[in-house]
């Protein structure tokens, strides 16, 4: 058969098209000798995975663009309820929840007999038992989505199939290491074989790799293929202990990389995109009770969160965390660990205005510390403390307070604390008008985090130190120490932080009688908090208000209005390359 149809192929131009062929590559070869044979002959396949031919160029497909999902929903809904209105809004709602796959669309699209647009949404929340009932001249394995996935799963090796079940626990994708953690252990399998069987899965079109530059590749699946693999997992009775070596790896991977600690910049960002994961990582915590590897998620991306200004969020997991320490008992996790968790909320709930709740943290984490004599949390406590004497205005209680941290610092081999130390002592400081002693303890703390290698830390005490050569009237160094601290802030990107370097750049150019620039970045000062909804203290309100009046006084009002629609519409990166370009001459 082969041959007779090499033979009427031969003479022939012809485009010949193959479907479905993933159920039969091992006549791949086949295909492979008409090519040779037939000089004119081109061959169209569709397949869930290449044929891997040398002459063979794979064109992946990807879901449909969200308007072509709207239109074929609309198409198959009309043709089952005709004379509808199918709200874009809602409709563009639902052919998201099904990753706009064209079979899934025409199957959620089938439901509107029953259900309308809001209650078929409601109800994709069970994706695969509600994508049912296609058309009965299709074939079986096209009736139900479930169907259609378990058709490629079939097709897997056992190796393979635990692989992909097990990949069911990422949410939001993974990176290579992320997949050997959890799929790896030494009765199963070699980490070797985990990027052969990843490998095999991205060929049967289970799991996608994105591969941003030069970039780590990142994996993920669509969520219609990760339900049908959590149910796999669930059958095979591989969940929790899959959950779990999830859960440890990204309370490692988030102390490895967590922002006042050794190794940030490019790491935070990565780290970013797996803050879903670190939300089911937490979740399964919590519901397990386990103290000690919550409690390590929750300071970790705690601090993430808080450094990237997600305060409410850092908020919710370090309460839920330390709550869970406190209620199992038995104290689990080490005194520092603790100690740290509460601080960093300690830090949260001030920067949420929230200070008689930062006050009693702040109160029985000094017992608990006292407790276990544990001089870092010692110390930390009476960090917090003095942060809410100060926050009330009580200034010659801080500096107590401060003095008492920096007491208890000292003992200890923490760099990260013993600078927190001297960078309160030196807001305590300016805030009471003693500059010179405040640059000072600054410049000190500055070089003792670049020794460190804190890089957040290091960009927040150059936005400092710039606040604080601009109130001294040395705007050229107070620009030089902005512009240093907004490149560190590119590498790991926190909205609040950003926008406090803008806004203290923004009054430098102002005040040196450039209102076009320093309106652009209030703008996209403004925009950044408006993002992460973080409040400005009190004396950066009074600045940022000052600033803004002082250029609209300057500018006439559609000038003004002009720049400020421009820095509003700027994004996070094009308002740090505007500020990195100001050079303080436009007007």
């Amino acid at each position: 058969m082969v041959e007779q149809v090499r033979a009427f192929l031969q003479p022939r131009q012809f485009l010949l098209v193959l479907d479905n062929f993933e159920h039969l590559l091992e006549a791949a070869p086949g295909v492979a000798d008409w090519l040779i044979g037939c000089p004119r002959l081109r061959v169209l396949v569709t397949s869930r995975a290449p044929l891997r031919l040398s002459m063979e160029h794979v064109f992946p497909l990807a879901p449909l663009a969200l308007s072509d999902a709207i239109m074929l929903f609309r198409e198959r809904a009309q043709a089952v309820r005709p004379g509808r209105a199918y709200a874009e809004t809602t409709t563009a709602a639902i052919c998201e929840q099904v990753d706009r796959l064209p079979l899934a669309i025409e199957l959620a699209a089938i439901q509107v007999r029953l259900l309308s647009l809001t209650d078929l949404l409601e109800r994709l929340s069970n994706r695969l038992t509600l994508l049912r009932g296609g058309a009965r001249d299709r074939e079986p394995r096209q009736q139900t989505m479930r169907d259609t996935i378990a058709w490629s799963y079939s097709l897997l090796t056992p190796a393979q199939q635990r692989c992909f079940r097990q990949l069911a626990v990422f949410v939001g994708g993974w990176r290579l290491p992320a997949a050997e953690a959890v799929c790896w252990a030494e009765d199963e399998t070699t980490p070797d074989e985990v990027l052969l069987q990843l490998a095999a899965l991205v060929d049967a079109s289970l799991v996608y790799v994105e591969m941003p530059d030069e970039r780590a590749s990142r994996f993920g699946m669509l969520e219609l293929i990760r339900a049908y693999a959590l149910d796999q997992l669930r059958a095979a009775g591989e969940e929790e202990v899959c959950r779990r070596r999830h859960a440890a790896y990204y309370a490692q991977l988030g102390e490895s990389v967590a922002p006042f600690g050794p190794g940030q910049g490019v790491g935070e960002t990565r780290l970013g995109q797996d803050f879903p994961n670190a939300r089911a990582a937490l979740q399964w915590a919590e519901e397990r009770q386990e103290a000690t590897l919550g409690l390590r998620l929750a300071r970790a991306f705690g601090e993430m969160w808080f450094s990237q200004g997600y305060l409410r969020e850092a908020e919710v997991w370090l309460e839920r965390m330390l709550a869970l320490d406190w209620q199992v008992g038995v104290q689990e996790a080490l005194p520092v660990i603790r100690a740290e968790a509460f601080y960093t909320l300690g830090e949260v709930l001030l920067g949420l205005g929230k200070v008689e709740r930062a006050e009693a943290l702040a109160t029985e984490t000094l017992e608990r510390a006292r407790q276990y004599a544990d001089q870092s949390g010692t110390s930390l406590a009476w960090s917090m403390l003095g942060m809410v004497a100060r926050a009330r205005g009580k200034l010659d209680e801080a500096a107590a307070f401060f003095t008492a941290s920096d007491t208890h610092a000292r003992l200890t081999e923490h760099l990260s604390i013993k600078g927190m130390a001297l960078r309160n002592r030196a807001e305590l400081a300016w805030i009471q008008g003693d500059l010179a002693q405040a640059t000072r303890l600054s410049e000190e703390g500055l070089l003792l985090a670049q020794s460190a290698g804190i890089t957040f830390v290091v960009a927040a005490q150059a936005t400092t130190l710039g606040h604080l050569a601009r109130q001294q009237g040395n705007y050229a160094l107070a620009k030089t120490r902005y512009r240093e601290a907004l490149v560190l802030y590119r590498t790991f990107g926190s909205p609040t932080h950003r926008a406090s370097c803008l806004e203290g750049l923004a009054a430098t150019l102002c005040a040196e009688g450039c209102y076009k620039p320093a309106t652009r970045l209030c703008a996209a000062a403004a925009a950044l908090r408006e993002q992460a909804q973080t409040p400005r203290l009190a004396a950066e309100r009074e600045a940022f208000e000052q600033t803004i009046a002082s250029a609209q006084a300057a500018l006439d009002e559609a000038t003004f209005q002009a720049e400020w629609g421009t820095g509003s519409a700027y994004t996070p990166e094009a308002a740090i390359d505007d500020a990195l370009g100001s050079s303080g001459t436009a007007r």
